[in-house]
């Protein structure tokens, strides 16, 4: 797993000549909520204890940055440090805000994913060919947290071994691509926790606006011709057609 950044450099110099850097400590099951300020960029790393960002785990030591913010949706950086038990994060660099959240959903979230996981190892042991394991619809008003559930979903599942779909169909505030369009790409290693989705394989139709209702009917023809390719593939790696060589 590569991650973003590098310990190349001498730690960043805060006006009036102070060093930038500073530790923080959160407790167990808690998280640092980290917004990247629009001039510069963020150094951040774990020294000890176990943390993760949206369901990747941090190596230890190895230092992540985080490119400058934006007060724009298209490229606003956040980021969330999580630690089921305790941990020592490292940053260097001036932030936008960031503070320690006693109070988080992760533990509804890990439910969530534990109800999947359940449903992924039925599905394996069913002798049935139609059993494709389970769909989940992450819906929500703006900026609810639907991205988030999303990734951390999707690397909780890479981790266990699986690889997943992820469907983007939010034209508003796109995951995979740019705003205006839906998408969808497999996931089949944890996501890094600074470049987020992986891009090399992503399935894309063009929708040319930010809300479904300005061409409604072109957005479910989108719709549906996505769902039918994957429907297609899937089925077509549940029962490959025999090669001759």
């Amino acid at each position: 797993m590569a991650y973003g950044g590098s310990a190349v450099g001498p730690p960043a110099v805060a006006l009036g000549g102070a060093p930038a850097t500073r530790q923080v400590k959160p407790e167990r099951e808690c998280e640092m909520r980290i917004e990247v300020t629009p001039d510069s960029p963020l150094r951040l790393r774990l020294l000890t204890g176990t943390a993760e960002i949206f369901g990747t785990e941090i190596a230890h030591e190895i230092w992540l940055t985080f490119p400058p913010g934006s007060n724009s949706q298209m490229s606003c950086r956040q980021t969330i440090v999580f630690t089921w038990y305790i941990a020592t994060v490292e940053m260097d660099g001036n932030t936008e805000t960031d503070y320690t959240a006693e109070e988080t959903p992760m533990i509804s979230y890990v439910n969530v994913h534990a109800v999947l996981e359940g449903w992924r190892n039925r599905a394996k042991a069913s002798p049935s060919d139609v059993d494709q394991g389970p769909r989940l619809t992450v819906v929500g008003p703006t900026d609810s947290g639907k991205s988030t559930l999303s990734r951390m979903l999707l690397g909780w599942a890479a981790k266990q071994g699986w690889k997943p779909t992820f469907v983007d169909m939010d034209i508003g505030q796109a995951s995979i691509t740019i705003p205006g369009c839906i998408a969808a790409t497999p996931i089949e290693m944890s996501i890094d926790p600074v470049d987020g989705i992986p891009l090399e394989m992503p399935l894309v139709y063009f929708y040319g606006h930010t809300t479904p209702s300005v061409n409604a009917d072109l957005y479910k023809v989108l719709v549906k011709e996505l769902a039918q390719i994957l429907e297609d593939s899937f089925l077509e790696m549940q029962n490959p057609e025999p090669q001759a060589w």
